[in-house]
């Protein structure tokens, strides 16, 4: 029998209509639209907990440094490298050396890499120049993209320190915080190398060059004191419209350096958000994160907690960052301050401020 293909009908399928389709595209793309947001969120929550996490791990080795040495880890020390401590160190030192996040590394699970550093040298140094791109991950909040990785410095940036072209660091995204009012590093050669009691009055903070700052200092209370908190290397590139070199000089995790292992609450939290661009020192040198919102900071008691970027500051001037009415004498020393606001009292180690957890 011979089969008549051609003579049996065949079903007529009927075509997706141009209509149809952009019905569907537009359907789908509310979907996305909608979904983004949501999923976007939950990425940023997760990294969030991962940058609470880091500050945590900076809490236990703050806390075992402590058990060890009976006081906390300098902030800021000058070198005592004779290339460039001068005659009569501290004093006459021209650099600042090691960070606080220098002297957590054994504590940080990371004694190799604190093993490799010459003690006795600059950290900034050629001699030390192997550590300067090593990526310590707790170091880095996986929001602040600029940190974390090695970066290749401006040319000549540390040439003179013996270290030749190209140069690279690694960024850090946190900070030890040094008080309400960012003071010099002490003594200082102009005040005849004698330290000077209102200066050392306004290091109020846990990290400074102070020695020794003991838990038992901390009279305010560990969980109502802030020992480190964020401090976004990524907002910084912003400022390399006005300047094209200078995100890449600050942020590098060995150096106690301002605008890089310190922070203050002289400037608001955020100040990136709030202050004129132009006033560079107030980005570099004030507590900040990629964070919507606000910041994590970590207590003195091993806590982490997020700080909005709303919280009660005292009133400052928009151009400068600086407290309105206040000034430097010519000592370096801060005056006319205006009252502190919550958060300038979180950030002192003995003001006696009291301050409610329902306040920020």
């Amino acid at each position: 029998m011979r089969h008549d293909w051609h003579s049996k009908t065949r079903p007529i399928r009927e075509a997706f209509s141009l209509i149809d389709v952009l019905v569907s595209v537009t359907i789908i793309s509310l979907l996305i639209a909608l979904l983004l947001p949501a999923v976007q969120s939950i990425r940023e929550s997760g990294r969030r907990a991962w940058c609470s996490n880091n500050l945590k791990q900076f809490g236990l080795a703050i806390r075992s440094y402590h058990d060890t040495f009976g006081a906390l880890p300098p902030g800021r020390m000058k070198s005592y490298d004779p290339r460039y401590s001068g005659s009569k160190p501290p004093c006459t030192s021209t650099i600042v050396d090691k960070s606080v996040e220098v002297f957590a590394l054994a504590f940080l699970e990371q004694a190799a890499i604190y093993n490799a550093i010459n003690q006795d040298l600059a950290i900034i140094g050629g001699e030390n120049s192997t550590v300067h791109s090593i990526a310590v991950p707790t170091f880095a909040c996986p929001s602040d993209t600029a940190a974390g990785t090695p970066h290749i410095l401006n040319p000549g940036a540390l040439t003179k320190y013996g270290v030749p072209d190209p140069a690279s660091m690694v960024f850090t995204s946190y900070a030890g915080m040094i008080g309400s009012t960012p003071v010099l590093a002490q003594p200082l050669p102009r005040t005849g190398c004698k330290v000077v009691p209102s200066l050392i009055a306004q290091c109020n903070g846990v990290f400074n060059d102070l020695s020794p700052i003991r838990l038992t200092s901390v009279t305010d209370g560990l969980s109502n004191t802030i020992f480190m908190a964020e401090k976004s290397v990524t907002m910084l590139q912003e400022l390399n419209v006005l300047n094209p070199q200078f995100a890449s000089r600050h942020g590098w995790w060995i150096t106690g350096n301002w605008g890089d292992t310190l922070v203050t609450t002289l400037y608001p939290p955020n100040a990136c958000d709030r202050v004129a661009m132009a006033t560079m020192t107030a980005w570099t040198n004030s507590a900040s994160s990629m964070h919507p919102g606000g910041l994590n900071v970590l207590m003195g008691d091993g806590s982490v907690r997020f700080i909005k970027e709303t919280v009660q500051s005292w009133p400052f001037n928009p151009m400068s960052g600086h407290p309105s009415g206040a000034s430097q004498n010519g000592q370096g020393a801060w005056v006319n301050l205006p009252p502190s606001g919550v958060w300038q009292a979180l950030s002192t180690r003995s003001g006696g401020e009291v301050v409610s957890s329902e306040s920020y």
